[in-house]
C-alpha cells in the first residue's frame, strides 16, 4: 500500500526547496569532519595488567585469609590450644557408631568411633578447642545422648544431644 504524495502544488516554495535539500541529506566537508574527530578526546586502553591487577589482589587476599581460617581451624581440632578429649558409649550390638556435633557440623562421617576390645565399648579421641561443644552420637544412624555427660538444653528440632565443656588445659 502506497502512502498519498501530498499536493506539492499547494506548498510554499521555500518549504519546497526545504523538503528538496532534506532529501538530498547534508554532505559535511571532509576538514570539518577531521578537525571535529580532532577535538574529540581519545579514552586510552589501560593496559591488561592495570585492569585485572584489583582483581588478582582480591583474589590472593582471600586466598591468603581462607587459608589462615583453615590452617587455625585444624590447628584448633588437631593441636595448638586444644584438648585432647575421649569420648566413649556403650553399644554392643552397634554395627557402626560415630560421633557428631557442631565441632563437625554434625557429619556422621567426620568422626567414626572404634570398637574396643571388650566388643561393647566404642571409643574416640578428638581435639577440641576450649569452650562449650554440643554433641551426640550417631549409632547406627540413631541419635543418642552420652549418659555420663550433661544433656544440651537447647535440644534443637528435638533431636537429642549432649554438651561438654572443655577447659583450657586438659579435657573432659
Amino acid at each position: 500500500m502506497t502512502r498519498p504524495q501530498p499536493d506539492l502544488d499547494e506548498t510554499p516554495l521555500v518549504l519546497k526547496q526545504a523538503i528538496a535539500e532534506l532529501r538530498e541529506g547534508s554532505v559535511v566537508p571532509d576538514e570539518w569532519r577531521a578537525e571535529l574527530l580532532a577535538k574529540v578526546p581519545r579514552r586510552r586502553r589501560r593496559p591488561a595488567i592495570v585492569r585485572w591487577a584489583p582483581i588478582a589482589i582480591a583474589a590472593a587476599i582471600c586466598l591468603g585469609v581462607g587459608m589462615k581460617v583453615g590452617r587455625t581451624r585444624s590447628e584448633s581440632m588437631v593441636g595448638g590450644s586444644a584438648s585432647r578429649v575421649r569420648f566413649s558409649i556403650r553399644a554392643p550390638l552397634a554395627a557402626r557408631v560415630s560421633l557428631v556435633g557442631d565441632f563437625d557440623r554434625w557429619d556422621p562421617a567426620a568422626v567414626p568411633m572404634r570398637r574396643d576390645g571388650d566388643g561393647e565399648t566404642w571409643t574416640v579421641d578428638v581435639h577440641l578447642p576450649p569452650g562449650r561443644h554440643v554433641f551426640a552420637y550417631a549409632v547406627d544412624g540413631d541419635l543418642k545422648t552420652d549418659p555420663n555427660a550433661a544433656r544440651a538444653v537447647e535440644d534443637d528440632f528435638g533431636v537429642p544431644s549432649s554438651v561438654i565443656v572443655v577447659a583450657t588445659a586438659g579435657g573432659r
